[in-house]
């Protein structure tokens, strides 16, 4: 359920935004994060969930800032913190903007009260 709402963030930014609009936000998001010590899991952002445009354009994001996005280009290799990061980033978006679905909304009630 969760890579559910996930996926719906991705694809609803996506087409809430231009093309340049998208990878700002992008570019935005991945500046702001604030990586603290020890490691978390290596995940995978696969194009078959969040849409081929946001994969080369997370792509960019990350080789901007000096991180390695992995060898495919059909998917992104990153640590699950960033990924959660970029989630929130565009879920926030989506709800400043009246985008989110009410699904969304919930998702966002319940992270923001901790449950």
């Amino acid at each position: 359920m969760e890579d559910e709402i996930e996926f719906k963030v991705w694809r609803s930014a996506q087409q809430a935004c231009s093309k340049v609009s998208f990878a700002r936000l992008l570019e935005e998001a991945v500046a702001s994060f604030k990586r603290i010590p020890g490691l978390d899991p290596i995940v995978r952002l696969h194009a078959s969930g969040i849409g081929a445009e946001s994969i080369r354009a997370l792509r960019d994001a990350l080789t901007r800032h000096d991180i390695d996005a992995g060898p495919f280009a059909s998917y992104v290799e990153l640590r699950s913190r960033l990924r959660m990061h970029l989630r929130d980033h565009l879920q926030s978006h989506l709800m400043k903007i009246g985008f989110a679905s009410d699904a969304m909304k919930a998702d966002q009630l319940e992270r923001d009260m901790g449950l």
